[in-house]
């Protein structure tokens, strides 16, 4: 159940992205063509990303595109604005979001870091701590990336995260990075027992989105706020 964080801090924002997360699985794939699931993942996350900017901007024509320097976008075409849109895969997960502003989303599977990625990623605090943790933390930050137009290299010692509230599996705060490189931002947390899911707004909004699921086991959608 996904739950507003409280109430919106005075002076401030609220925004709503809607998040779209997908699992592909094909009990069918024998085991050998399982290394064509990576490929299978990024087409469905295509698919998938055409479908939402459809919604958000009640527009057939509108298609998925992207920058000169890889960033995603809803392409209107006809001299109309474009639709932000943030994607991301992780295994047989995948993700879409779109909003009003420029965001990122990034959603990853729970994976161990080696010493030396650790000791390059993250900072003291955070070398030290678990699996999830550490997982969590570089999916808040390649969030916190995208939605500055910005990808790896990046030196992600430099982000600071501040959590403001948790509740539950979700969690809501600020980013921001050393000598303000970055304009600071605010992001929406979720952890799962697979995977967690990472939603980065430049700004002060506070972030309430819209989430729809779809597994295997579910196999429907379900929207909750």
């Amino acid at each position: 159940m996904i739950t507003e964080h409280g109430m919106t801090p005075a002076g401030e924002t609220l925004v709503s992205p809607v998040l779209y997360i997908r699992q592909y699985t094909d009990a069918l794939l024998p085991a050998r063509a399982r290394l064509n699931q990576g490929l299978a993942v990024k087409q469905q996350c295509r698919a998938l990303a055409n479908v939402a900017l459809q919604r958000a901007c009640a527009n057939p024509s509108v298609r998925l595109n992207h920058t000169r320097y890889g960033q995603p976008f809803g392409d209107q075409g006809q001299e109309k604005p474009a639709q932000p849109v943030s994607t991301s895969h992780s295994q047989n997960w995948y993700a879409v979001a779109t909003a009003p502003a420029p965001l990122g989303i990034d959603i990853q599977v729970y994976r161990r870091f080696s010493v030396s990625n650790q000791q390059r990623l993250f900072d003291h605090n955070a070398v030290s701590a678990d699996t999830i943790t550490q997982t969590a933390q570089w999916s808040l930050c390649e969030a916190y990336l995208k939605s500055h137009g910005r990808g790896l290299p990046f030196d992600l010692r430099t982000i600071r995260i501040q959590q403001h509230a948790s509740l539950g599996a979700t969690s809501c705060g600020r980013i921001t990075s050393k000598n303000n490189t970055l304009t600071p931002a605010s992001y929406w947390l979720w952890q799962t027992l697979y995977f967690c899911c990472a939603v980065c707004i430049a700004g002060h909004q506070e972030i309430v989105p819209t989430l729809s699921i779809h597994t295997m086991e579910n196999n429907h959608d379900t929207h909750c706020i």
